[in-house]
Order: C-alpha cells, then sequence, then structure tokens
C-alpha cells in the first residue's frame, strides 16, 4: 500500500511518514510542486498532506498545487492543521484567525465516530499548534467530526468524497490514539 505525504513545510510532516511506514506502508514525502496527474500515474492508495507555516487565509498561492490535490483526488486523503484547513475552505467552509491561538495540549471531543474515529475514546487530548481555524457554514460540503473547547470543527470529512482534515497533530507522541486515527485512515484506502 502506498500513502505518501505531501510536504506542506510543517515540522512534523516527516513523523507521519515514520508513522505510515510503522503501519507497514509505504510513504514518502512529496514536495507540494507535484500534481494530481504525476500521483494518479504512481498509483498511490491515498495521500496525507501535512501542515505548515502559511495561511489559508491569504490565499492559494504559497500551497503549490495541494488544492488542485483536494479538488481532483479520487483516492482518500487527509489533511492535519494546514491542510485541514484548505480541505475546510475548499469544501465550503471559512477560514478565520481563532479566538484563541491553540498551542500544546487540547482535548478533542468526538461529536460523530465516523470510520476515521473508529475505536477512539469520545474524549482524548491532542497536540494543537494553530492560529487559524475552519468555520463551518450552513451550504459546506463537510460534516464537523470533532471539536475542542477553542475550536469548532478540529476534524471534517467531505460529505461527498473521503477527504478528512484533522485540526491537531496525530503524528506527535502528544496525541492520544494518533497512530489509530492514522490507522483508521490507511483502512479507508483499501481498495
Amino acid at each position: 500500500m502506498k500513502i505518501p505525504v505531501y510536504f506542506m513545510g510543517g515540522q512534523y510532516n516527516h513523523l507521519i511518514v515514520r508513522a505510515l511506514k510503522e503501519l507497514g506502508v509505504e510513504s514518502r514525502l512529496v514536495m507540494p510542486t507535484v500534481g494530481l496527474e504525476a500521483l494518479r500515474a504512481e498509483g498511490i492508495d491515498g495521500l496525507v498532506m501535512g501542515g505548515g507555516p502559511h495561511s489559508v487565509i491569504e490565499g492559494f498561492e504559497r500551497l503549490g498545487r495541494a488544492p488542485e490535490i483536494v479538488e481532483g483526488a479520487e483516492f482518500p486523503v487527509l489533511g492535519i492543521c494546514l491542510s485541514h484547513q484548505l480541505i475546510g475552505k475548499m469544501l465550503g467552509g471559512e477560514v478565520v484567525k481563532g479566538r484563541q491561538p491553540e498551542y500544546g495540549r487540547t482535548t478533542i471531543e468526538v461529536v460523530e465516530e465516523d470510520e476515521l474515529f473508529q475505536g477512539v475514546p469520545k474524549r482524548f487530548t491532542a497536540w494543537a499548534s494553530h492560529n487559524d481555524e475552519v468555520r463551518w457554514k450552513d451550504d459546506a460540503g463537510f460534516r464537523v467530526l470533532a471539536e475542542s473547547d477553542l475550536c469548532r470543527v478540529e476534524a471534517l470529512k467531505s460529505t461527498a468524497r473521503k477527504v478528512y482534515g484533522v485540526q491537531f497533530h496525530i503524528e506527535v507522541s502528544q496525541t492520544e490514539h494518533g497512530k489509530r486515527i492514522l490507522e483508521n485512515f490507511k483502512t479507508t484506502c483499501k481498495r
């Protein structure tokens, strides 16, 4: 099984690759200059899009071909942090400066288990590192899967495809059940 990691410039992106390899997945970092056709030609089973230092509020110019991937991928996609915000915005949500930045441990409340949170407790501790957040709008094309006291959309899923986003960092040891969430994503990628 092949699940590469789209490198969005974040400090934890290499940890996602390592976590996927520990789950028996062939993985590597892919630069955001790689487009959808090249990923299709590689025959990947899914894609994780990492976090990064940029802001979706400022536009998509610094995000390479990531918007093209979110828009057209027929394989499962999981976006983390910045990529979660990109997915939320492209699915009709709004990305705004949060009421209060989330840095460090935060308590996540699962509001809809879906396949991403199967076997994960309804409440767990995760590591967050963001200023911006996704806000759901009435016509947004996603469902909210998890929230926290400071962020209403901690996790989402497209209503049309297997496209997910998590605001927190599942790849770091400070996030409880992060590997289980990643393993659940791997399960969605099986053909």
